[in-house]
């Protein structure tokens, strides 16, 4: 292996520690804005400067596992699409390791729906009344369930399709692929030997997030393959967003792993970096350094009694105020800054969609899916539904037909009343088209009432999830039938009752197009002037307080217990959330904190730190 020339610091650290002959394995540690990605584009391309030719006589590739499309993109982009690299999202990447196991596919398949089928017996058998909504759910959960465990004999290869909102025969989830990968990484030494000998190096961006179940059957099977297996992880887990990641990942790490740092900050000026410096302080005391020449910076706290003003109106005054206290007049157009509202919940109820995103936020399983976009049902609704309604609203027969043709058997050779008389079919289908039309070009119908008509017309394949519950003619579900209910379909069922406007709104907020910064959704994303808004009236705060993060609110029992034993609370949820927020500054931040207790507020804040006697005002 030749000595790197080009790389300095920290990045010649890491490429040493990629030594085909003698790897080793590390976690980087890359805070706000230290150039992570950066580091690890310089690195590959040092790899493929260096060990081209041997990797490619051994037949082998550098794997890089990237949370997103989208960093995929950059970092394919900036290593010139070289086929050396394999580059590409956690799901796409282990589904290439998996997919020709078929048989082992199938057993992990027959043992979890044998165990769901067993476990929806015993719901119906404790039903009180067979036909109520709830029995009649289940039982068509089962049903389904039942006829996915018999076709698995039929199967003879496989599927998995991140787009598609249609499960069919020999298809796997995008929550399935994940678990049966870690599954069989621990228990298959034939997989294990097929990841290490073909990607010797292995570099996992995001690490925080990756799935917890995951990243132990990579460290496990790093343990296991060590003389020939580098497994690189980058990230910080001050910045992890999901609550599926491992949280102990750097407490639990082999002894013979490396620790690399990357402490410069090279986005934020020098105020923003003592600020998250402090927040960080109460958590890992991990500490940055700004960039050589960085500028002061500029960081005001705003304090709001949140009984006595009108959050509009006092933004407003904020940015009147910020612009005075810069010297910058874009402070004073909207379009120039960047408001953060730290938490969802809250984002939900100021930009309309807290009716379908609210009970659907309270489920574990859900809320990763529903801020990441990989749940079958939430594509579906907003890739499919979605489109089909807004085409049908402005009378867009081509997008009708060409979404009807893609996402329905309506106009298939499958459906026989197509192929015995297709003008009939058709004639039939616009009939369905105008139902729908009548009730969503004028009212603001429950998304229920949409998704019945539209499963009652055919015009969609819609996904189980939801196809089971839409059994009954009630939106409603008594309190006796939600004792037997799963917590996700009682979130489900609540979802259903919002309008359909609330599920636009989601859409456009989780591709980033409603004007609110979601959190990961700025992660990696840097803006000169930022606002940051703390708002526990508006957060329904049952995963964060920033009441308790500032304290005005004692914490409970509950928070102390979990700190004492190290668990992930609400108080170190909410550090994290506002830490993010705080580093996505590169000139100027306003925090604005609505609270009960103004007094409080300021007393934490120049206790802890974090600011200074003359950056509080009192509003």
């Amino acid at each position: 292996m030749s000595k790197p020339n080009s790389l300095i610091g920290v990045d010649h650290e890491i490429y040493g520690y990629l030594n085909l002959d003698n790897p080793k394995s590390f976690l980087l540690f890359a805070g706000a804005g230290s150039g992570k990605t950066r580091t690890l584009v310089n690195v590959l391309q040092e790899i493929r400067e260096n060990n081209l030719g041997r990797l490619i006589q051994n037949g082998q590739r550098v794997g890089v596992i990237t949370y997103t499309n989208a960093a995929c993109n950059e970092i394919q982009r900036r290593l010139s699409y070289d086929p050396l690299f394999h580059v590409s999202t956690i799901h796409s990447f282990v589904w290439e390791m998996i997919k020709p196991f078929t048989e082992d596919i199938k057993g992990w398949l027959k043992t979890k729906l044998s165990a769901d089928i067993e476990d929806l017996n015993l719901k119906i058998s404790k039903a009180r009344d067979i036909n109520g909504k709830t029995a009649q759910q289940n039982i068509r959960k089962r049903e389904s369930k039942v006829t996915r465990l018999d076709e698995l004999r039929l199967v003879k290869k496989f599927s998995y399709s991140p787009t598609s909102n249609r499960a069919e025969r020999g298809t796997v989830s995008h929550e399935e692929v994940i678990q049966i990968t870690a599954t069989l990484l621990n228990e298959s030494q034939l997989l294990q030997n097929i990841l290490t000998n073909r990607y010797p190096i292995l570099l996992i961006d995001e690490s925080q997030d990756t799935r917890k179940e995951l990243m132990e059957a990579f460290i496990q099977t790093q343990s296991l393959n060590c003389s020939k297996f580098s497994l690189g992880l980058f990230g910080d887990l001050m910045q992890r967003i999901y609550g599926g990641g491992k949280h102990d990942l750097e407490s639990s790490l082999p002894d013979d792993w490396k620790t690399p740092l990357k402490t410069i900050n090279y986005r934020c000026p020098q105020r923003v970096i003592e600020l998250i410096n402090s927040i960080r302080e109460e958590d890992d005391k991990k500490k940055q350094e700004p960039k050589a020449g960085a500028s002061l910076g500029i960081v005001r706290l705003f304090i709001i009694d949140s009984d006595t003003v009108r959050e509009r109106d006092v933004e407003a005054s904020i940015r009147a105020k910020m612009s005075a206290i810069s010297d910058d007049s874009f402070w004073l157009e909207p379009n120039k800054i960047k408001a953060l509202t730290l938490e969802h919940a809250m984002a939900a109820i100021r930009g309309n969609f807290d009716k379908f995103y609210l009970p659907l936020a309270t489920v574990d399983s859900l809320r990763d899916s529903l801020l990441n976009g990989t749940n079958v049902s939430l594509r579906f609704l907003c890739n499919s539904l979605l489109p089909l309604v807004n085409a049908i609203r402005v009378r867009d027969e081509f997008a009708i037909a060409s979404i009807i043709k893609k996402y329905s058997g309506v106009i298939s050779s499958n459906n026989v009343d197509f192929c015995l008389d297709p003008i009939l079919t058709l004639k039939n289908t616009d009939k369905s088209v105008d139902k729908v039309r009548v009730i969503v070009s004028k009212l603001d119908p429950p998304l229920a009432q949409v998704l019945r008509l539209i499963k009652d017309c055919k015009l969609l394949y819609i996904p189980d999830e939801l196809n089971v519950l839409l059994v009954g003619s009630s939106d409603e579900t008594n309190d006796e039938e939600e004792e037997n209910l799963s917590k996700r379909s009682i979130a489900w069922n609540q979802a259903f009752l919002a309008p359909i406007s609330h599920l636009e709104n989601y859409a456009l907020y989780i591709n980033e197009e409603l004007g609110y910064g979601t959190h990961q959704g700025v992660k990696g994303l840097e803006f000169e002037r930022v606002m940051a808004i703390m708002d526990d009236n508006s957060a329904n705060g049952f995963l964060f307080r920033y009441e308790k993060l500032f304290g005005a609110q004692e914490l409970s029992q509950t928070d102390i217990r979990n700190q004492s034993e190290g668990k992930d609370s609400v108080l170190s949820r909410t550090r994290r959330l506002f830490y993010v927020i705080c580093s996505r500054a590169e000139k100027s931040l306003a925090v604005v904190a609505y609270t009960k207790d103004p007094e409080a507020v300021k007393r934490k804040s120049l206790e802890s730190g974090w600011f200074r006697e003359d950056e509080i005002e009192m509003m």
